[in-house]
């Protein structure tokens, strides 16, 4: 299961199955959106309005809302390397 954004929510994502269950399950409803005082996810709304099923139908990944949407507890180092496990994961999809 991959997300909006290329998280393989079961190997990517440490809330997965602890505080969600899935980012298209909850349809953009992840446990961190309120932290950003939203109900959902921007880059799964982005997505969504968009009428895509990914971040790689809109060629601009990454884009301001990753960034906008980093992980605070991230180094610049792990951010960085989180980025490019997701636009791995995005390229893989067919």
């Amino acid at each position: 299961m991959i997300s909006k954004c290329g998280v393989i929510c079961a190997s990517d994502c440490r809330a997965y199955q602890t505080e969600c269950e899935g980012c298209n399950e909850l349809s953009g409803e992840v446990s961190w959106a309120p932290y950003l005082g939203l109900r959902v996810c921007p880059i799964y709304s982005c997505v969504v309005q968009k009428g895509l099923q990914t971040c790689a139908g809109c060629g601009l990944a990454p884009c301001k809302i990753w960034f906008d949407t980093r992980n605070p507890e991230f180094s610049e180092q792990e951010f960085l390397a989180d980025i490019n496990s997701r636009l791995a994961n995005l390229q893989k999809l067919p």
